[in-house]
């Protein structure tokens, strides 16, 4: 069964190793070494060779002994947000903490401890269990840089798992939005704004313009958001502004939508700055491919019916951020996402409840068995 204390113990020695994106080869050695003391065979990819950074992606492959099992994969990341060096870990009261100097790295080390802790778990014990795949990513904090790199071959699943959301154990993540960037340059044309104001078009002015025209932002509905993240402009108070950029992030559950959000955003882009004698450039980034799976797939129930077993309360959510998982999906591989307690991240208030920790490495190791006893 899942050792509780060697968890915390596990968990404790991940996060302290220092690991920021493009930079997690330390944290990388260490999870390999263990995967290694585990009777496995851990391989590194090279994915940092598209991205820059000083590793790959780890995987691991766990043989099963239940031949007609479904083939499961477990996914996390390696990285943490900054600051994240030094991390020196507190507890109190069944709570972990950083000190405050750093976050704590629960986001991801919870995922890659749980994980661990569950092999070494079926290996001890002898259960019977089908293949497990373990993959151990890069740079998700950036851009999820390592899963948008892998090389999709080496996926051999049925059935995913991103442990990388936050939550109580029990929670499953099954929709996730698709996402565009749309990077959008307006032109005017200078002049002096003093001199010859009106022989320039103000680029400003044009963004600002069409803009305004646009039905909403925010969220727009249930399942839509469209924000404006950014916008550069100007080369000086005294000259009428020649060229004015902003970015777009839209995303939607629903995909259909989303594209008509898209398509129609920039017709009425468009139409507004012409008018105004006015040019427009448009470079569309799909951000994220959408994780659309329904509560009655068999990665979902498969998952829920672990969590019940184990007398956890089941919720099954959507979400609106993105992650790994958004691309694993996109790959073809059913992937859920499964909340493992991780609280107040990306700063230097994180906290991880111990009992979280424990549960989602009981979670992890529930799902492997269920799935052999199906």
């Amino acid at each position: 069964m899942i050792n509780k204390d060697r968890l915390i113990n596990e968990f404790i020695e991940l996060v302290s190793i220092p690991c920021p994106s493009k930079g997690e080869k330390e944290e990388a050695e260490l999870i390999m070494a263990k995967l290694r003391e585990l009777g496995l065979e851990p391989e590194m990819d090279k994915a940092n060779e598209k991205t820059g950074g000083n590793c790959g992606n780890v995987w691991a492959y766990v043989k099963g002994n239940v031949p007609d099992a479904p083939r499961l994969f477990f996914e996390a990341h390696m990285d943490s947000v900054a600051p994240t060096t030094g991390t020196r870990v507190v507890r109190k009261d069944g709570v972990l903490y950083s000190d405050g100097t750093t976050t704590l790295g629960g986001d991801d080390k919870v995922g890659i401890a749980a994980m661990l802790e569950a092999v070494r778990a079926l290996k001890e014990d002898g259960v019977p269990h089908g293949d497990v795949q373990l993959c151990f990513t890069i740079s998700e904090e950036i851009g999820c840089l390592g899963v948008v790199n892998l090389d999709k071959s080496w996926i051999k699943a049925d059935y995913g798992y991103c442990m990388d959301i936050g939550g109580d154990p029990g929670e499953i993540t099954y929709a996730a939005p698709k996402l565009y960037d749309i990077y959008v340059t307006v032109k005017g044309k200078s002049a002096h704004a003093g001199i010859a104001p009106e022989e320039g078009v103000n680029a400003i002015m044009l963004a600002a313009e069409a803009l305004s025209k646009l039905p909403g932002y925010g969220r727009l509905d249930a399942e839509t958001t469209f924000n404006i993240g950014l916008f550069n402009a100007g080369i000086g108070t005294n000259i009428v502004c020649p060229e004015a950029k902003f970015v777009i992030d839209m995303r939607s559950l629903n995909v259909p939508r989303l594209d008509a959000l898209k398509d129609s955003t920039m017709a009425l882009i468009k139409e507004v700055v012409e008018a105004g004698h006015g040019e427009v450039e448009f470079e569309v980034v799909e951000g994220c491919p959408a994780v659309e799976l329904n509560k009655d797939h068999e990665c979902i129930k498969l998952a829920a019916s672990a969590a019940e077993k184990l007398g956890f309360p089941v919720e099954l959510k959507t979400t609106g951020g993105c992650s790994d998982g958004n691309y694993l999906c996109g790959y073809g591989l059913p992937c859920g996402l499964l909340a493992t307690g991780m609280s107040n991240v990306h700063t230097t208030e994180e906290y991880l409840k111990e009992e979280d920790l424990y549960n989602t490495a009981r979670w992890t190791y529930e799902i492997i068995k269920e799935a052999a006893a199906k």
